[in-house]
């Protein structure tokens, strides 16, 4: 037993430290880390000796899964997120299932030993574009805001949708005697997994930003946090709900309500907390089919196919995929362009209400609220108004990833062809990550997409700053007058938030337990001005008025004050 553990301790040690090298020479040489992380693991799944690694398909469903997908919702602008929905649902549900019954259609009528629950069940699992790779990439090469948050929006949700066919298929193939999928119970139960996943993670997601809020010791705020998508994972599935898409839910109401609930000392370490899990946990995966690579090629090698007809079929599952979310495209198009115009209407309509309404009502000021929200939702769509080079980008970002390689091994041990099964959806994630992720940054320069952003943006972060400067400053001149603080501790409180200064010897001399000195005053004053800043910018954040990417980064901004000034009161 202590042998056992002892080379499971190494094994996990070695593969951590080998991740962290192989992730920081990838980044120098350009090249995908998940493809030299499979290169790596073949040839140690080659070396006589190495370690047989097999793990249990409800790992990945129940371990790597829900956090990837919560790290991943953390970062996502709630405001975009609604602005998109649209976008989102039809990438992450439409084009899902037409995928998988597009792949499930090609796969019978080559393999037709293998059924069409088998064929579907590996239309479930290569559907699903893992986004996270082409997100990265994208914010790197300066994508338009609009397009990285469809890109991540898609990542997010279309899991799902994957995951319920894949489940359903599985159910066929497990059912004796009977192979068929039946459509209205497919529709039924992916209805109810939506609906309970939504409830439990609105639930559990301002559950736990006010537990975390009431929570005063930072190694329990670091608990719950990490507990987090697991609790709501397990809740929603417990009650026949989607657990991937209650994380998500979650992930969105935490990363949007915490910015003005948490302290930014705690998000940052939330931060970096659920990003070095990711990085290890991603590529771990790719590591691990690395090594299972092998085994696979010879189980398919033994078999009645020769392994040649095999990758050919996987890429031809890659040509299939890639015509599919193509062809699919045009049509969102032209339907957004449509629905702008059934936006605007609507929003003129909405004025004419106002100007029959007494706006110092509650129904009045809801109203006026909502008019505010929705001129700043068309007047944000139409700046970032897709065009064809923005869907193309979005058309070949399709690289499959983490969930196709662990959801493909998911399939039950007696599935017809399930080596061969396996193999091709190996193929398809390592060869769309290698052509499409390999040459989008060729194709998003030859197509100039968001070229103009920057300036936009940059002249955006200017106001914005500036006006939450403004909200913070007259904040503390309210609180001076109440507290009868000096006019001039204000000013120098003032002087601080425009640019920070060095200090610390002045600091230094004073008493630090003494309320009523000045450097304690002036860091009472800052408080309240950071507080007012959070407080205006998340409702600037709410109405939509600014781009969400200068909303992050005024936020980045506030923050680092509040972590500077925490820094400050920790040291004396």
């Amino acid at each position: 037993m202590h042998d056992v553990a002892t080379e499971v301790t190494l094994v996990v040690v070695v593969g951590i430290l080998l991740i962290g090298a192989v992730a920081t020479i990838a980044n120098r040489i350009g090249v995908a880390a998940p493809l030299l992380l499979v290169l790596l693991g073949a040839v140690i799944a080659l070396v006589p000796g190495s370690p047989e690694i097999v793990v249990p398909p409800e790992v990945f469903l129940t371990i790597i899964l829900p956090p990837l997908l919560y790290t991943a919702a953390l970062r996502v602008p709630a405001v975009d997120f609604r602005r998109n929905l649209r976008v989102i649902g039809y990438l992450s549900v439409v084009l899902v299932a037409l995928s998988a019954l597009a792949v499930a259609l090609v796969l019978q009528s080559i393999w037709p030993v293998i059924g069409f629950a088998a064929a579907l069940a590996l239309g479930a699992v290569v559907a699903p574009p893992d986004a996270v790779a082409a997100t990265a990439l994208g914010k790197r090469l300066g994508l338009p805001p609009r397009v990285v948050t469809i890109l991540e929006g898609e990542g997010l949700l279309n899991d799902a949708t994957a995951l319920v066919l894949l489940t359903t298929a599985v159910a066929a193939i497990e059912r004796p005697g009977s192979s068929e999928v039946e459509g209205a119970a497919l529709v039924g139960d992916f209805a109810l997994a939506v609906v309970v996943a939504l409830a439990v993670g609105l639930v559990v997601g301002y559950a736990t930003v006010l537990i975390r809020q009431l929570a005063g010791d930072r190694a329990i705020d670091t608990a719950i946090s990490i507990a987090t998508p697991f609790v709501s994972f397990l809740a929603a599935e417990s009650l026949r709900g989607s657990g991937i898409v209650a994380v998500v839910v979650t992930g969105l109401v935490i990363g949007n309500r915490s910015q003005i609930r948490i302290r930014a000392t705690r998000r940052a370490q939330e931060s970096a907390t659920w990003s070095t899990f990711s990085v290890i946990v991603e590529n771990g995966v790719f590591l691990t089919m690395g090594m299972q690579l092998p085994a696979v090629i010879t189980a398919v090698d033994e078999g009645e196919r020769h392994l040649a007809g095999v990758v050919a079929v996987g890429l031809l599952l890659c040509a299939v995929l890639l015509a599919v979310r193509l062809a699919a495209l045009p049509p969102l198009l032209a339907w957004l362009r449509h629905h702008a115009g059934r936006v605007q209407r609507g929003h003129a309509r909405l004025a004419e209400r106002l100007d029959s309404v007494d706006t110092s009502t509650k129904r009045g000021a809801r109203l006026r609220y909502a008019h505010i929200v929705r001129g700043h939702d068309i007047t944000a769509l139409r700046d970032q108004r897709l065009g064809w080079r923005d869907t193309l980008a979005i058309g070949w970002a399709g690289m499959r990833g983490v969930v196709t390689v662990a959801a493909v091994q998911t399939l039950p041990a007696d599935t017809p062809m399930r080596a061969e099964l396996v193999l091709a959806a190996f193929v398809v994630a390592i060869v769309t990550l290698l052509v499409q992720g390999g040459t989008l940054s060729f194709l998003v320069r030859a197509l100039g997409v968001g070229k103009n952003a920057s300036d936009r943006r940059r002249a955006e972060l200017e106001s914005l700053v500036g006006e939450a400067i403004d909200a913070g400053i007259e904040a503390m001149r309210r609180e001076a007058e109440v507290n009868g603080i000096d006019e001039m501790i204000v000013e120098v409180a003032s002087e601080r938030m425009l640019a920070r200064r060095d200090w610390a010897a002045h600091v230094a001399e004073v008493d630090p337990d003494d309320p009523s000195t000045d450097v304690a005053q002036i860091s009472r004053l800052r408080h309240v001005a950071i507080e007012a800043e959070r407080v205006w910018l998340d409702r600037v954040r709410r109405t939509g008025r600014f781009d969400s990417s200068t909303v992050a980064v005024a936020q980045r901004i506030i923050d680092r004050e509040e972590i500077g000034l925490q820094a400050d009161e920790d040291e004396h």
